[in-house]
């Protein structure tokens, strides 16, 4: 249907979240592939999670590289653990924040979603070490 419109047609469209979804004239309706679901948010989350584990393995492969003497003969650092812990859930935390922030400004969103719950994952890797090293 799209191929047969001319410009100056009055045409109808669907439009969800900013993106027109279909468009309709004379009874007869196409799809769109424009459409919210998934593409710059799941985008921004991947990116998101990309960016916390890679931050992590630079930080752990410099300290590894920069420390090798030391790491050969006492062990790689201790803080190196509890600071996977927080890139796994800092990662995890990119989907939720994918989740949460559809809802606003698309990747911007995501965001500031992410950046929000990060202080939240922070803490209950603190907590949850800190219970672990009573025990």
């Amino acid at each position: 249907m799209l191929k047969r419109l001319h410009p100056g047609d009055l045409v109808s469209v669907t439009v969800w979240r900013r993106y027109a979804t279909a468009v309709s004239r004379g009874g007869l309706t196409q799809e769109t592939n424009d459409n919210p679901v998934g593409d710059p948010d799941i985008d921004t989350a991947l990116a998101l999670g990309a960016l916390a584990c890679g931050t992590y393995l630079l930080g752990a492969g410099g300290c590894a590289l920069l420390g090798a003497r030391r790491a050969a003969e006492h062990g790689l650092p201790a803080s190196l653990i509890p600071l996977g812990k927080a890139t796994v859930g800092a990662a995890l935390t990119a989907w939720l924040a994918c989740l949460v922030g559809v809802g606003w400004e698309g990747p911007v969103g995501v965001v500031v979603a992410w950046l929000v719950m990060l202080p939240v994952v922070g803490w209950i890797v603190v907590v949850r070490e800190r219970h672990a090293k009573r025990r």
